[in-house]
């Protein structure tokens, strides 16, 4: 077995079922926000149920996860 790759943990990247997980195949981007920004957006990541910002900008990015502006009337 060539080092670093153990078929237990190979087999932990594929669901019981098949499916692959949503963030194979993820590449690396760089986000520039104020330290507030970048606050507020872990505290709605938190809020919406997310792991993290890059689990909630991903959801955002394939339509899960819908913004609502504050300052627009509801419909």
């Amino acid at each position: 077995m060539p080092r670093g790759e153990n078929p237990n943990s190979l087999a932990n990247l594929t669901y019981r079922d098949g499916r692959t997980p949503k963030w194979e195949g993820r590449k690396k981007h760089e986000v520039r926000v104020s330290d507030e920004g970048w606050e507020g957006a872990q505290a709605a990541s938190q809020a919406v149920g997310c792991t993290g910002v890059s689990e909630m900008l991903e959801k955002l990015g394939r339509g899960e996860l819908q913004l609502v502006n504050p300052n627009e009337p509801e419909q």
